[in-house]
């Protein structure tokens, strides 16, 4: 018996990788592990994944926060197919040890 199921919805589709990232909830692609920076990145909720860009994410408005590391704008991005928070971007970082995080995004495991 063949099971019929509802077409996924993703904007975009990582096919051409060895391993992939994916949203926990609905399986939706998120990275390539070639965008894999760092998984021993600490966030205030735990280990997180540090990437240096990633897919079929939305994007909140920016707002400082007081992270480990200092003073940064960033921005929290979610699942684009079922709205699950993943994370933050960061937008700008206000000590100049930190100036190179500017784009990347963390996402908990």
């Amino acid at each position: 018996m063949v099971r019929l199921s509802k077409p996924k919805t993703f904007q975009a589709y990582l096919d051409n990788c060895h391993r992939r990232y994916s949203c926990v909830h609905c399986r939706a692609h998120l990275a390539n592990h070639d965008d894999l920076i760092s998984k021993s990145f600490q966030g205030s909720q735990g280990r997180a994944y540090l990437f240096n860009s990633v897919v079929n994410v939305g994007c909140g408005p920016a707002e400082e926060r007081v992270l480990l590391t200092g003073l940064h704008a960033v921005a929290d991005i979610y699942c684009e197919n079922c709205k699950t928070t993943l994370g933050w971007k960061y937008e700008q970082a206000f000590e100049t040890s930190q100036c190179g995080r500017r784009r990347l995004r963390t996402v908990f495991p």
